[in-house]
Parts: structure tokens; sequence; C-alpha cells
């Protein structure tokens, strides 16, 4: 299976998203309300049964989860420094950058393709990958987003705010309850874990979909120099920086290929949706297809260096 032939599917259903919201078959409400319970519901349920299945003791490579954490922190930070430094960017916008330029879409585009190449193995790297990308990523970015809100109180009035805020976001609440239950040691009932399976398989379509609503409501590609910076951090710098960090930490076999697999995958799809909270969707959304039709390119690139080697 090609690259092209894991993305044209996620591509269709944006189209479809697109072209309903565009000639108004759908509402802006409506897709305000699909992306509320993405964000709200199926992601958390993603999120929640992940990495409550999650086998700690076995599915953990040190060097794996260092370099996927050390390089998606390193993208973010060249994202933050140069968003504002050179573009001269405000702190919200250079944050929104960093979301896009560290966090790999595993799930739905890195996974597929491992699964395509490696005939079914490696699904620990995947649930490392997942672990690192909702214990990691995502909550920094979250309180860095929430600290970039502009504001006239003081640090002790903002830091109870942005506690607050968190302890209120639905991201934060799963990570936190679904490690909690984990490290317990707990067993769900049966039929939990049926009920949060069925709302995460919701989650890829309502995404993608919103996505295309949000485009068909409002697509400009205004702001090229942002979605060229966040895209070229994103889909070479975060590969060619995993390179280099497994000459430091190395990681043995084929592993190490599928983690530049997942290194070299656009970012997450729900990037709209959690752009969104900040007034950043529109954004976020084009900044997402890019980033995604680029990807067909650069992957095709890595899997053929990975062919090429076994």
């Amino acid at each position: 299976m090609s690259v092209y032939e894991i993305l044209l599917p996620l591509i269709l259903i944006v189209a479809a998203g697109f072209l309903t919201t565009k000639n108004g078959f759908f509402s802006r409400h409506f897709i305000g309300d699909v992306s509320k319970f993405v964000l709200y519901i199926s992601l958390p349920a993603v999120i929640f049964g992940s990495v409550t299945q999650l086998d700690l003791s076995e599915a953990i490579n040190k060097n794996y989860m260092l370099i996927y954490a050390v390089g998606g922190l390193l993208c973010m930070t060249i994202a933050v420094l140069y968003s504002r430094l050179i573009m001269k960017l405000k702190w919200q916008d250079c944050f929104i950058n960093a979301l896009g330029s560290g966090m790999p879409n595993s799930a739905f585009i890195g996974f597929p393709i491992v699964l395509s190449i490696f005939n079914g193995q490696y699904a620990e790297a995947f649930l490392m990958s997942v672990l690192i990308e909702n214990l990691v990523f995502i909550p920094v970015c979250l309180v860095l987003l929430e600290f970039s809100n502009e504001t006239d109180s003081s640090l002790k009035d903002q830091l109870i705010e942005i506690g607050n805020r968190l302890r209120k976001n639905p991201i934060i609440i799963s990570i936190t309850l679904a490690l909690s239950i984990n490290l317990l040691g707990i067993q769900l009932p049966v039929v939990i874990g049926e009920s949060v399976g069925i709302l995460a398989k919701t989650s890829v379509a309502l995404a993608l979909f919103a996505i295309g609503g949000i485009l068909g409501q409002s697509l400009v590609l205004n702001q090229k120099s942002r979605i060229a910076l966040v895209t070229s951090i994103k889909l070479v710098c975060f590969p060619i920086i995993a390179l280099g960090l497994l000459l430091v930490w190395p990681v043995e076999g084929d592993l190490k290929y599928v983690l530049l697999i997942f290194c070299a995958s656009p970012m997450l799809s729900i990037y709209p949706i959690l752009g969104g909270i900040y007034k950043q969707q529109n954004f976020c959304a084009n900044t997402l297809i890019i980033t995604t039709l680029a990807s067909g390119f650069t992957l095709s690139i890595v899997v053929s260096l990975i062919t090429h080697n076994s």
C-alpha cells in the first residue's frame, strides 16, 4: 500500500465536509457542534482507551521515547523562537505554531503506514508514541497557550486561572484519569471499555469532516509564510532531528525506521479543533491540509529509504 493510498481516504472525508458545508447542506452551527463533540467526547475516548490499555512494563523502549519526546520538543522550540524572533508573532500564535510543528498524527497516518510496511508489527511503537503525545506534547502546548492569553491580572491570578482551565480541559482530564487507572491496575468493566471504544471510533471521521467544514466556511490561504514554517518544521526538521538523535540514543532493528515514519507524519488531525479554542481554527485547518498533502512526498522519501536499507 502506497502512502497516498493511506492519505486519500482522509482527504476524501475532508473534501466531503468542505463540499457539504460550502453548498449550505450543513450550517456553521452544525460544524461547531461536531468540533465540540470531537473535543469533549470522542477525542478523550481515544486517549482514555489508548492509555488505559498500555502495558507500561512491556511496551517501553527508553531510547525510542527519548528521541520522540526530545525531537518533538526541539521542533516546538524552533517554531516558537523563529515565530517570535524572526516573524514577530504574538506568543499565542507562536505556541499554536509549536503544536503543529511537534505533534505528529501517529494514530491516523503514521500507524497505518507502519502496519502496511511491517506486516502488522510494532504496535508497541504506536503505544509509546501515543504516551509521549498525550503526556508531553499536548499538555505542554496547552499550558503554554494558557499562559499566552492576554490579561492584566497578576502572575498568581494567572496561575490560578490556568489551573482552573486546565482542570476543566477534557484532554487533560482524560489523560490524568486514564494514567491513574493504568498505574493502579484497575480493571474496567467490559461494558465501559466497549462504550469508550465505540466513541473512539467516531473521532477520525468526525474530526476530518469538521476540518473540511471549517475550510468550507472560510478557505483563505493567508499567513502563507506561517503555514510554510509549520509545514517545513513538521515534515523536514522533525525526522532529521530524530535521525541525528539516533546517533546519541541508538534504537535497534527496524524500530528505528518505525520511529522515523512517526516523526515524518503530519500534525494531529484535531489541530484545527484545538486551535479553535484560541480562535485559530482557520489557520490550523489550512495548515493541516497543506501539510497532509505535502507529507505524501516526504513520507514517500522516508519509506523508500527504509525499503532500500532493508
